[in-house]
């Protein structure tokens, strides 16, 4: 949370009586100046000055204005005149010193000052403006006891106290702070700066409420304070009231266009609606004005990383890292994006350092448990979601994973504190998604099937929102059409023309099929054979393929250099996959990639490998589309709207209908129910087809400690179990009821008379 530190200081008028021996002319031009009319009375101070040019009074009053106009080198120069006019005034002193601190003299800053409260040790300004300076020159220590010697001359001293708790709250004393900003309010209840770091000190103990209700006061009191803008901003975000937080941001940006923190906090807000770009121009514009901060490196990063853009993303973190070797965010995030690039060691390493410097962040807690739950260390990953929970009872990821894993043995409690933060009237979607797929996960393992099918759709709806701003809503018509350009390129004319192109290596094996349809599955039983190496759901295909114009010598996407492919570039297409896939294994004689989406690729595939191994794993399509649409997906745009799955499914059957017509190479099919049915058959057929001796390994493969990154990883850690077969008929009286029955009936649905013994199709076996 980026909030702006505030002091406060005031310059301090001569009293009448004491400071000056008014005259009328000098009488006249203090009027004026205190009514606001600066340009009439700085005529009239100049007046005074072509008369009597060592007038200290007047030169002293010319400094004053030049500070309220934010000329700090004018008001240095005028206030230098007036102290040697007027070498016992403290009051001069005291004004020179605030001047030169604002305007880099720190030097004279603190000599000023400490002349000032030498000159009268009960001038209250003099220390509050001593205290300045030693704060501006970095010892606290010093600030503290110039502010606390300002409070006791004058104890209900606003400015003072303000000035105090914020430098408590440097230092971490932040319930000390919280009181000296409440003496503060108590004895101004009208002071801006004072209300806005209250709001702000409260927001950082977690009172998000009350830190609203202080920082409304504060843009009430002063609706020209940039500071109380961005706080109020802060706290209705941390509220997930994003829109009003928005407006907050780009009120205070109206105001200071310069400050780094300001642009920051308009970008966290923008990314948590899903504005990844305008959250990106942000963050660099912060970079810009403010390069040294590690901040908004983290910032940026974490955006790019959203986009999946991970390798610019982990340049960032490595930068922010650089700036700050110690940065705690920097840490969580880099940890993170090495997960995602399958880095447990780097990983976990980032996560331990950012534990050891603050070891009650929820958020790097929760992240360290992902990549428990991922290699398979379930309990060490649930302790830490506790731990996380303990530290943050509102983290929404936190709960969704507790309850997905748990499912019907979350407590009571737990799931009460779920629907709890559901009924928040301010959570933003993506949250609001995350509870509810939870909660769908906990009322279908206890049965209760219509409260599942609600919390679903709710979840569903929410992360339609999230796609839905982000720009990245799925065109199932674009889908459609581009299934008929790889019918269309991938003819039977293309294979002629491609025979004996690529690798003849059948050291890749592609497992493929509709997401939640057993592809983890059949991909840990082949893992748990000594000679396979399971790599996971792999991008290697895309980058391939996105290499291809640099290839060809050509400009245009890659798919459009598809027909111009040449044997030359298809050859090296196949190494450059081939010694990606090494880098994961350098010896296994079998390499997985279970990709789902490879069963688009099938035609490329086959032309870089034609003796690879190529799987299409099965399953009843009202099944996935149920699992699917219980899936929390952090990637697959259509699973969150029931017709959009219907279509990709029916493109699925469509372009698997047209490569079993045109492939020239095996392809082994096999239905998930048949291997829940029979495991040791469907596990010699898999074994016998990818050219491996039997192995009995492959039968424990739910001991297998392999990493697992998908949304199956607690599945595959258990024995083969059979409940998930016709897992849709429980959802016939919900509200999904009708839309998987009309799936079960399409023409092109695999539903149709399906017999969950039935046996798979298997090709010959090809030759190695």
């Amino acid at each position: 949370m980026g909030s702006i530190p505030s002091f406060s200081s005031s310059m301090a008028f001569p009293s009448p009586g004491c400071e000056i021996r008014m005259n009328t002319l000098l009488d006249r031009a203090l009027t004026l100046h205190r009514q606001g009319q600066w340009d009439e009375a700085e005529l009239l101070y100049r007046r005074i000055l072509d008369e009597e040019p060592a007038q200290g009074e007047a030169l002293h009053l010319l400094g004053v204005l030049a500070y309220q106009r934010g000329d700090y080198s004018q008001a240095m120069r005028w206030l230098a005149r007036a102290a040697e006019c007027r070498p016992q005034s403290a009051v001069v002193f005291s004004n020179w010193s605030e001047a030169a601190r604002l305007g880099g003299d720190l030097t004279t800053a603190l000599q000023a000052a400490q002349r000032a409260v030498h000159l009268d040790p009960t001038l209250a300004e003099g220390y509050n403006h001593l205290g300045l300076a030693w704060q501006a020159a970095g010892n606290r220590t010093e600030a503290e006891a110039a502010f606390r010697r300002a409070l006791e001359v004058r104890p209900d001293f606003a400015l003072a106290w303000n000035n105090l708790g914020t430098v408590l709250r440097e230092q971490g004393r932040t319930p000390e702070a919280l009181e000296a900003f409440r003496r503060a309010v108590e004895a101004d209840p009208r002071l801006p700066l004072a209300l806005s770091n209250l709001g702000q000190a409260l927001l950082e103990a977690g009172a998000k409420e009350e830190a609203e209700h202080y920082l409304r006061q504060a843009v009430e009191a002063n609706p020209q304070l940039a500071e109380a803008w961005s706080n109020l901003g802060n706290a209705l975000r941390a509220q997930d009231k994003l829109e009003e937080a928005i407006h907050c941001y780009r009120q205070a940006l109206a105001l200071r266009p310069d400050v780094a923190m300001i642009h920051g906090n308009l970008g966290q807000a923008l990314q948590q609606q899903g504005h990844l770009a305008q959250a990106i121009a942000c963050y660099a514009r912060a970079v810009e004005l403010d390069p040294t901060s590690p901040r908004f490196e983290t910032f940026w990063a974490s955006a790019l990383a959203e986009q999946e853009n991970y390798a610019a993303a982990a340049e960032h973190y490595r930068k922010a890292l650089a700036l700050k070797p110690d940065h705690v965010e920097a840490l969580q995030g880099l940890g993170s994006v090495l997960l995602e690039q399958g880095d447990f060691a780097d990983a976990l390493e980032h996560f331990d350092a950012a534990l050891r410097l603050r070891p009650t962040d929820a958020e790097t807690l929760v992240s360290r448990a992902a990549a428990y739950a991922e290699l398979g260390q379930l309990e060490r990953a649930r302790a830490d979601y506790r731990a996380a929970l303990q530290h943050d009872p509102e983290h929404a990821g936190a709960w969704s994973v507790l309850a997905t894993q748990l499912r019907d043995r979350l407590p009571p409690e737990d799931v009460a504190a779920m629907e709890a933060l559901l009924a928040r009237e301010h959570l933003s979607d993506w949250r609001r998604a995350l509870l509810h797929h939870g909660l769908a996960h906990v009322y279908d393992a206890r049965g209760e099937y219509v409260r599942a099918a609600e919390h679903a759709a709710r979840g569903n709806a929410c992360r339609r929102l999230v796609w839905t701003r982000q720009g990245k809503t799925y065109q199932r018509e674009e889908h459609s059409a581009f299934v008929d350009f790889l019918i269309r390129c991938f003819s039977p004319e293309w294979f002629a023309c491609t025979q004996g192109w690529g690798l003849e290596t059948p050291v890749p094996v592609f497992i493929i099929g509709l997401p939640r349809s057993g592809t983890t599955l059949i991909e840990q039983i082949l893992a748990s054979h000594p000679q396979v190496y399971g790599g996971g759901e792999l991008t290697i295909t895309k980058e391939v393929i996105d290499l291809l114009p640099q290839w060809l010598g050509r400009s245009e996407a890659p798919l459009m250099g598809l027909p111009h492919l040449t044997r030359a570039a298809a050859l090296q297409a196949a190494k450059e996959h081939l010694a990606r896939l090494r880098r994961l294994h350098p010896s296994a004689e079998r390499l997985v990639d279970k990709m789902p989406d490879n069963y688009l690729w099938l035609g490329w595939l086959a032309t870089l490998f034609p003796k690879a191994r190529f799987i299409h794993v099965r399953r009843d399509d009202r099944d996935v589309a149920l699992s699917c649409w219980l899936t929390n997906f952090k990637q697959i745009r259509w699973a969150c709207d029931l017709e959009d799955i219907a279509a990709r499914i029916r493109d699925h059957h469509r372009l698997m209908d047209h490569w079993r017509a045109v492939l020239p190479v095996p392809l082994l099919e096999i239905d998930y129910e048949a291997v829940v049915e029979d495991l040791e058959s469907a596990t010699r057929r898999l074994l016998d087809f990818c050219g491996l001796d039997w192995h009995p390994q492959c039968l424990a493969f739910h001991d297998n400690q392999r990493p697992v990154r998908t949304a199956s990883l607690v599945q595959v850690r258990q024995p083969v179990y059979r409940h998930s077969c016709q897992r849709w008929m429980h959802y016939r009286d919900t509200s999904l009821g009708e839309f998987l029955l009309r799936l079960g009936q399409a023409s092109w649905s695999n539903s149709k008379g399906k017999q969950i013994n039935s046996a798979p199709p298997v090709s010959q076996r090809p030759d190695n």
